[in-house]
């Protein structure tokens, strides 16, 4: 995996190049992404890139652009955004301290009932949580929980399947930007409901996969679900064509209010977001 060049700056305390923040190549960016996108077609985990190579976010950003502009190229197309690491439950059990975002596809999305082909990914993990499809654009900075409320058109019960290409769980928080954030399949459940209609305080998701239960208040994400996307539409302007837009049509997921929990072909899964619809989920 490592370019030898890049492998060579960890060693040498690189200078970094065209920003005060880089410390890889445009080339050294092509060179990673590359090994991700062959990673992700193989359905194969790679060791953490950080474990030989020494990158920032900055760089993590512009490789995880590359990548994603090779999944278009090859005919995909975005279709929104996930947000991780925005529960005390999953930044304790990764390590991290702040969230991340991802780049959803097209060819991500599923619909529940009909058996979810995993087999063909890397390391599966499932999580529960909230899809907000916007029905206008929302764009920060300023944007706040009230303003996302205003912008969503439907919120769905979801469930994320992460397929980690870096490791999973020993990868650092720019391993897992860079590889978009582990993004792998989105399962929408059936219905859809206006935001003003739900009780988001009092609203309990309930987690169980293959026997072993788990069950948290909607609100341990950031406080409140929609929070996560507020805290994205800030976020995006800084980044500029690195984060893209957030647009009409478009489906956020705002992360987990629990840990996530491996899943493997033969996996049942079931979540239950009371008012909002049970979800039954098998793996193969």
């Amino acid at each position: 995996m490592p370019h030898p060049k890049a492998s060579q700056r960890k060693k040498n305390a690189a200078m970094p190049l065209n920003s005060p923040w880089l410390h890889l190549s445009d080339s050294d960016h092509e060179h990673m992404a590359e090994c991700l996108y062959q990673a992700a077609m193989a359905g194969k985990a790679i060791d953490p890139p950080s474990d030989t190579i020494e990158f920032g976010f900055e760089d993590a950003y512009r490789i995880r652009r590359k990548l994603v502009d090779r999944h278009i190229a090859n005919g995909a197309r975005p279709r929104g955004h996930k947000i991780g690491f925005t529960s005390a439950a999953m930044q304790k059990m990764y390590g991290m301290t702040a969230p991340d975002f991802g780049i959803l596809l097209d060819r991500m999305f599923r619909l529940s009932g009909a058996p979810i082909k995993i087999s063909g990914m890397a390391e599966t993990r499932a999580e529960p949580e909230l899809a907000f499809i916007l029905g206008r654009p929302l764009s920060g900075p300023g944007a706040t929980i009230a303003d996302v409320l205003a912008a969503t058109s439907k919120i769905v019960a979801a469930v994320e399947v992460i397929d980690s290409r870096v490791g999973a769980m020993r990868a650092r928080a720019h391993d897992s930007l860079a590889d978009n954030a582990g993004a792998g399949l989105v399962v929408l459940g059936a219905l859809a409901f206006d935001p003003d209609k739900i009780d988001f305080a009092s609203l309990w998701i309930d987690f169980t996969v293959d026997g072993a239960r788990s069950a948290a208040l909607a609100t341990e994400v950031m406080g409140h679900p929609a929070a996560p996307l507020a805290w994205l539409a800030n976020k995006l302007p800084e980044l500029g064509e690195l984060g893209g837009s957030l647009k009409p049509g478009d489906v956020v997921i705002t992360g987990a209010p629990l840990q996530s929990v491996p899943v493997r072909p033969g996996s049942r899964v079931q979540a239950d977001f009371g008012p909002l619809g049970l979800m039954k989920i098998e793996f193969e």
